[in-house]
């Protein structure tokens, strides 16, 4: 064998040939080599939904993995066969779970992504507030009305909440609608087709149009009336001071834009041409009458947008700088809708029980303070100290006496 190999190398002739290395490329287009990529899926936390969210999205991606382990895989098997906390029977997951699953993921994609953008630290977020809840809603009444009676038995619970908190529109804080004018993409016609798209039940399509009239004149009025105070506070000093006129720019931050929000854009811009001919009395009506910027510009910086357009818009930059500092969440996107103290990383929550028990503990030992029989004395224990001194030293000079 080692004079076959080595010394007459009949291996290496054979595979160097012409019909080996033909053949060879012949099967590699036909077979695929399995993969032996190890893949950790994320344990649902009960007081978190975003956990909830990951641990489904990654399970659907290994969907067949999942099915084989039901045929080959016993403790997978016999994990299920168990009972929960609560004694209920735990069941292997069937076709109609993993359609649920699938159905539920495309619903709670929806709603995280919404939690990282107005989550987010280094960019504005202010502007986003309305804009994000008018498409939640939105997308929830979709739902409400899917074929899917479990999804949409969920959806029209989660209706219910949603419109305990932002049902009536009236009573939310007029900064966050503003904030959305403020954004030069988007100004009043947002609303309007924010507002129209909604499913108002028992409202007729005059009285809705005449609601949602109502709604961005009393938005409209806010901000004059804030443009106004402003203007008494700042005009001396704008006077005093003149500004340079750029062109407009745009920004990196929103390159993200949701797809949710992609039905709300189709009508804005009929609105705004139908609000051109409207008279200009202040430099709100100047803002609202000129033309909007596009949201396909994926490099649109709204900050640097208000910052170069600050000698067109003087007092209204001055409003916008003061809004777009205010955060949208002052928690972070991990915890935001969480019930817990802290939130687990996606590394831990992808441990085992009995694992993260181990790390705990260790971590425990690891950190324990060093047994120490010294202890640094008090201020009490110093004047202790200083009043035996003095009286020792009294006794000192009276033996000697």
């Amino acid at each position: 064998m080692t004079q076959y190999v080595i010394k007459d190398e009949v291996c290496f002739r054979a595979v160097e040939k012409p019909g080996f290395v033909a053949l060879v490329n012949e099967f590699e287009l036909r077979f695929q080599m399995p993969n032996r990529k190890k893949v950790a899926v994320p344990m649902d936390v009960k007081i978190g939904w975003n956990s909830t969210y990951k641990m489904l999205d990654i399970a659907l991606k290994y969907r067949i993995v999942f099915e084989r382990m039901v045929e080959e895989c016993v403790p997978f098997i016999k994990y299920f066969r168990e009972n929960d906390e609560k004694g209920r029977a735990k069941m292997l997951p069937s076709a109609e779970d993993w359609d649920n699953a699938k159905a539920f993921v495309h619903f709670l994609k929806n709603l995280y992504d919404l939690t990282l953008q107005l989550s987010a630290s280094k960019t504005p977020t202010s502007h986003l507030i309305s804009l994000s809840m008018f498409a939640l809603q939105i997308e929830i009444e979709k739902k409400c009305t899917d074929s899917d009676l479990t999804l949409s038995k969920v959806a029209k619970a989660k209706k219910l909440k949603f419109d305990k908190y932002w049902g009536d529109w009236s009573t939310v804080n007029p900064l966050i609608f503003i904030a959305n004018v403020l954004d030069p993409r988007n100004k009043l016609q947002m609303l309007k087709v924010s507002v129209k798209k909604l499913k108002v039940g028992g409202l007729t399509n005059v009285y809705q149009v005449q609601q949602v009239q109502h709604l961005c004149d009393r938005f409209k009025d806010d901000l004059v009336s804030l443009w106004a105070e402003y203007k008494g506070v700042n005009d001396t000093v704008l006077n005093q001071t003149p500004l340079l006129e750029c062109e407009d720019v745009g920004d990196s931050s929103n390159k993200g834009d949701l797809h949710l929000f992609d039905e709300l854009y189709d009508g804005v811009q009929e609105e705004i041409e139908q609000d051109r001919l409207n008279q200009i009395s202040n430099e709100v009506d100047k803002y609202l009458a000129d033309e909007m910027e596009k949201r396909s510009n994926p490099n649109f910086d709204l900050l640097e947008w208000w910052k170069l357009n600050a000698s067109r818009y003087s007092i209204l930059s001055l409003i916008a700088k003061d809004i777009f500092a205010i955060p949208s969440s002052t928690v972070a996107s991990e915890s935001a809708f969480s019930l817990g103290k802290r939130a687990v990383d996606p590394f831990r929550t992808c441990l085992s029980p009995k694992m993260v028990e181990a790390l705990v503990c260790t971590n425990d030992w690891l950190r324990v303070e060093n047994f120490s029989l010294y202890k640094d004395p008090t201020d009490d224990d110093l004047e202790f100290y200083r009043e035996i001194e003095e009286i020792e030293k009294s006794m000192l000079l009276y033996s000697l006496v």
